[in-house]
C-alpha cells in the first residue's frame, strides 16, 4: 500500500482500493493500528488533519482536526505531519509547527515539533505538546515518530541547539507529554530526515545519514535496549561508499 501526494487531495492506492481520502490536503503519512485500522494524517486548510478506515481503505472518515495550527501549518520536503496508532484507541499525531506570532511574521518562520494525542481512535485530540526543550532549534521540522506496544511514543528529530551543525535528537512521549531530550548523533545530513522503528518490546531503533566533507555521506545506525533511556554507539549501515554529498 502507499499513498501519493496530490494538488487535489490525498489519494490512496492499493489492489482492492483507490480513492480520494481528502481533497486539497497535502503531505499524507499512513499508519495502520493493531486491530488492522488505518490512520492518514496530512496537511489541509492550514491544519494538522486526520482520517480513519476501518474496513481496510474501502472507506474512510470525514477529516478531522488534530492539531489546530490556525491555518499556518505547511508542509513539503518531507516535512509534513506523522502519526503511529497504539492499542486501545490510542493515536499521536507529530508535526512540525510555528505558533510564534513573530515568527510567522517571517518567510520561513521557525517551527518546533508538536505532539498530540487520541486516546478514541483519532476522534478527538488533545492540546498539542511541543516535544524539543530548546525553542528554535528545529527548524528544519524533519522527524519521525513511532509507538511501542506499551503506549510509549518515541520522536526523533533534527535539531541544532549545540551551535554544530544539526544532530539527531530523541524523546519519549508519554501521556501526550515529552520526556527529557537525548542528542543520540554527532553532526548530520541537514536536509535528510532520520528514521525511526520500535520493535515488539518497546525499544527504538534509529537511523540517519552523516554529516561528511569526503563526497560520500553515509548512513549509520543506533538502537536502544532499555526503552530509549540510552543508545548503543552508531554502527554504519552501508557497506559500499554512497558517493552522495548532499
Amino acid at each position: 500500500m502507499k499513498t501519493v501526494s496530490m494538488l487535489a487531495g490525498v489519494l490512496l492506492a492499493s489492489s482492492a482500493f483507490a480513492g480520494t481520502i481528502a481533497a486539497d490536503a497535502v503531505q499524507p503519512h499512513l499508519a495502520a493500528g493493531p486491530g488492522g485500522e488505518f490512520v492518514c494524517v496530512f496537511v489541509k486548510g492550514g491544519n494538522v488533519q486526520l482520517s480513519r478506515s476501518d474496513d481496510a481503505g474501502a472507506t474512510w472518515t470525514a477529516p478531522v482536526t488534530a492539531i489546530d495550527a490556525g491555518g499556518n501549518a505547511k508542509a513539503g520536503r518531507q516535512r509534513g505531519p506523522r502519526v503511529a496508532v497504539g492499542a486501545d484507541g490510542l493515536v499521536i499525531v507529530t508535526a512540525p509547527l510555528c505558533f510564534d506570532p513573530v515568527q510567522l511574521k517571517e518567510k520561513y518562520p521557525r517551527t518546533e515539533i508538536w505532539a498530540a494525542v487520541s486516546k478514541d481512535g483519532g476522534r478527538t485530540f488533545g492540546a498539542p505538546a511541543r516535544v524539543n526543550e530548546v525553542a528554535g532549534k528545529a527548524a528544519e521540522g524533519l522527524h519521525q515518530l513511532g509507538i511501542g506496544p506499551d503506549g510509549v511514543g518515541h520522536v526523533v528529530w533534527l535539531d541544532e541547539r549545540e551551535g554544530k551543525g544539526q544532530q539527531v535528537w530523541y524523546a519519549k512521549l508519554t501521556d501526550g507529554k515529552a520526556g527529557k531530550n537525548l542528542r543520540i548523533s554527532p553532526p548530520v545530513c541537514p536536509c535528510c530526515a532520520p528514521g525511526l522503528a520500535v520493535d515488539g518490546k518497546g525499544n527504538p531503533v534509529v537511523v540517519w545519514r552523516e554529516m561528511s566533507d569526503d563526497g560520500s555521506r553515509e548512513i549509520f545506525l543506533t538502537l536502544s535496549k532499555d526503552g530509549g533511556k540510552g543508545f548503543a554507539a552508531a554502527v554504519r549501515v552501508n557497506r559500499k561508499d554512497t558517493k552522495v554529498p548532499d
